[in-house]
């Protein structure tokens, strides 16, 4: 008897892809069934995401290496002793720094713009908001992202100009960054904090002009959730650095 060829199974779309086959599934937040997986040689939004989250995070170890060795350095600065040329013996030239009060107003501004962002990213990934504007329907991503990133930016922004205020006054009680070993630290951890902080707000700037500009919702989802776990980040790194100014001095 002739073998009987069984017929190669044509090709099934897979959910939420719009009838166009696997290689345009929407990711929906970077979860699923995990069933679905691209064709050879090329990569899916889903991984697409998962590379840029895995590349945040060793940006991130970095990161926190650099303040941890500041901090490190904090410490041992603090219990060190210096010789002192007029009474000929070793002393602790450490000043403590009174931190300006409008230090708490900032960190306030730097968790709601936390918030703001993390309520913007998850706009970005619910399952009508990304077939809406996948399928070219709508741009719900203007109405309900786009303003909560303009108040993360906003807040941000009022967190930087603080910082900036809050060493002004320490200009006007003769406070500066050569003046003492304490003083050294504050204005390199807070600068330090600070140019991390710009960073973000400029790539988040990038996604507000992206969305205006209409690109891809990949591209924006991908966008957008990095900077915000980014700044999530940050804003815990900050509490670390004011915890370390306010208490260990």
């Amino acid at each position: 008897m002739p073998a009987v060829k069984t017929p190669f199974p044509s090709r099934v779309s897979a959910p939420d892809s719009g009838g166009r086959g696997t290689d345009h599934k929407i990711p929906t937040g970077g979860g699923g069934d995990g069933d679905w997986k691209p064709h050879r040689g090329r990569r899916g939004p889903r991984e697409r995401l998962m590379r840029y989250r895995m590349g945040l995070g060793v940006m991130m170890v970095s990161s926190l290496m650099l303040f941890a060795s500041v901090a490190s350095a904090f410490f041992i600065r603090k219990d060190s002793f210096v010789f002192d040329q007029l009474t000929q013996g070793y002393i602790n030239d450490w000043h403590p720094v009174a931190i300006p009060s409008l230090l708490w107003w900032n960190t306030l501004m730097l968790v709601l713009s936390s918030i703001a962002l993390e309520f913007a990213r998850r706009q970005y990934f619910r399952e009508d908001v990304v077939m809406d504007e996948w399928l070219g329907l709508a741009r719900p991503t203007i109405r309900r992202a786009l303003p909560w990133e303009a108040i993360s930016l906003v807040l941000a922004s009022g967190f930087v100009i603080g910082q900036l205020v809050a060493w002004r006054e320490l200009y006007q009680q003769g406070i500066f960054f050569g003046s003492s070993a304490s003083s050294h630290f504050y204005f390199l951890l807070t600068a330090l904090h600070g140019v991390h902080l710009l960073g973000g707000m400029v790539v988040l700037l990038w996604a507000i002009l992206g969305t205006l500009v209409g690109r891809s919702i990949e591209s924006r989802q991908i966008t957008v959730d990095v900077t915000a776990w980014y700044w999530h980040a940050i804003t815990l790194v900050w509490f670390g650095v004011f915890a370390l100014l306010k208490y260990c001095q």
